[in-house]
């Protein structure tokens, strides 16, 4: 039999090369534990209650719609993963406290967070908070879980084009008591986004040392 020329065999052979992932784009839906993505880069978490704007902020830091925004909460179902080019993942988790959902959805969700944060991949967490509720029972909650699986955490002010100039020194003073130091941000306006942007890198060049 005759052999095929050597130039027509390594064509064969080639393998397609891996291309990165864009910015914005999402590298896993996790709705189980055995479903994590392995990923070397370090994972900055978006956590939350419910319908406090998780989604429009992803957005807003990715540049590009692409989580589901819905005015209807508990509609993130499980853990999402999306790619940033800038060293790190964001990892954008289910509302906390979201009361429409059975007791079997929120102890599978638990269940994927506890996985998550124990995983050490999490080098920083946004505990976001709606600047107009500054101390919700929820939030002091996922602080408090935070802060006893030493997850570096970061609070975020949502929704802060919601109060009129009048509003916000009060509203400020009400969150910093309740949560120490707060960035205040609007996904609708961009304010403080990028602020918010350069603060996720240092920390995370920090925390990676």
């Amino acid at each position: 039999m005759r052999n095929r020329p050597k130039e027509a065999r390594s064509r064969t052979d080639r393998r397609p090369l891996k291309k990165r992932p864009g910015r914005g784009e999402r590298i896993a839906a996790v709705h189980r534990v055995e479903d994590f993505p392995g990923t070397p880069e370090p994972v900055v978490a978006l956590v939350g209650r419910s319908n406090v704007g998780k989604s429009s902020l992803l957005n807003r830091l990715l540049g590009k719609a692409a989580a589901r925004v819905s005015q209807t909460p508990g509609k993130t179902r499980g853990i999402y993963f999306y790619e940033t080019q800038e060293g790190h993942r964001f990892a954008d988790l289910p509302g906390a406290g979201y009361a429409r959902v059975s007791k079997e959805e929120r102890e599978r969700w638990s269940v994927l967070a506890q996985a998550l944060f124990r995983s050490g991949q999490v080098r920083l967490a946004l505990r976001l908070i709606d600047s107009r509720v500054p101390d919700a029972p929820a939030d002091r909650l996922v602080r408090a879980y935070l802060e006893s699986l030493g997850v570096p955490t970061l609070a975020v002010a949502t929704k802060w084009d919601k109060l009129g100039p009048r509003e916000r020194g009060e509203a400020r003073r009400k969150l910093e008591a309740a949560h120490g130091a707060v960035l205040p941000v609007s996904a609708r306006s961009g304010e403080g986004i990028e602020e918010l942007r350069r603060e996720i890198r240092r920390r995370v060049r920090e925390i990676e040392g």
